[in-house]
């Protein structure tokens, strides 16, 4: 029980930064003077049950952007069949991690039921919790372009 309470409140924690507007956003490719190359991470969503609201997905580079603000996110309506594929361009090479929520009321938070998620979410390299994932266990490599899938998960 206590695992499952702790993995609640870090996934609210994680998701809180999420859908609020990023200050940091990166808005066009960035580019990288001391290596010269930047990479994409192709991100596909997979096992998405309910076809309505939005994706918010957010990419973190650090610890910090991982459990607060995002350095790039996206917003995504949810189209009515298929996996849903999203790239983020421009990344130095480094590790990164990617959260999301899928919004199903509009309101543009992850809502929970006590404390649980309510509405679908997910993380990089994570198909199901064993307690709150961390950036480490969520990061992916990123020395090239590269493609991930992400399972969203519903409690």
């Amino acid at each position: 029980m206590k695992t499952i309470i702790a993995t609640a409140i870090t996934i609210a924690l994680l998701m809180a930064n999420l859908s609020k507007p990023c200050l940091g956003q990166q808005t066009t490719p960035a580019t990288s003077t001391s290596i010269g190359a930047t990479y994409s991470l192709t991100v596909v969503i997979h096992n998405v049950n309910t076809r309505s609201g939005k994706l918010y997905v957010g990419l973190g580079n650090t610890k910090e952007s991982f459990m607060g603000q995002s350095i790039q996110q996206k917003t995504i309506d949810v189209p009515a069949s298929g996996e849903i594929t999203t790239v983020f361009e421009g990344l130095a090479p480094g590790k990164y991690a990617v959260r999301l929520f899928q919004d199903l009321n509009g309101n543009q938070k992850l809502d929970f039921s006590g404390q649980m998620p309510a509405e679908p979410f997910g993380f990089s390299n994570v198909t199901m919790l064993m307690g709150p994932p961390d950036f480490d266990q969520s990061a992916v490599e990123l020395n090239e372009n590269k493609s991930i899938r992400i399972r969203v998960l519903e409690m």
